[in-house]
C-alpha cells in the first residue's frame, strides 16, 4: 500500500473565550473591560480601565496637599491689608 510520511497539517480553531477581569486590588473589573482587534496586530486585544478605587486612592495625597495650599492661600489673603 502506498504510503505519505511526514505530512504535515495545520488546522484553525475558532472559538469563544469568556474570561473575569480582576484589579491588584481586588475589584471586579469586568465593567472597565474592553475586547477589541488590536490596530497594528490585528490579534485580540483587552483593554483594561483605571479601577476607580485605585484612581482615588493614587490621587488623594494631591486633593490633601490642594486642600492644604487652598487653606494657606485663604490665610495669606486674610493677613494682606
Amino acid at each position: 500500500m502506498p504510503t505519505f510520511k511526514d505530512i504535515e497539517i495545520t488546522t484553525s480553531v475558532t472559538v469563544d473565550i469568556e474570561f473575569e477581569v480582576f484589579c491588584s486590588c481586588g475589584a471586579h473589573m469586568c465593567n472597565e473591560t474592553d475586547t477589541r482587534n488590536s490596530r497594528n496586530r490585528n490579534a485580540p486585544q483587552a483593554v483594561v480601565s483605571p479601577c476607580q478605587k485605585c484612581i482615588e486612592s493614587e490621587t488623594q495625597p494631591l486633593r490633601d496637599r490642594i486642600e492644604e495650599l487652598e487653606q494657606l492661600l485663604a490665610e495669606a489673603r486674610e493677613l494682606q491689608p
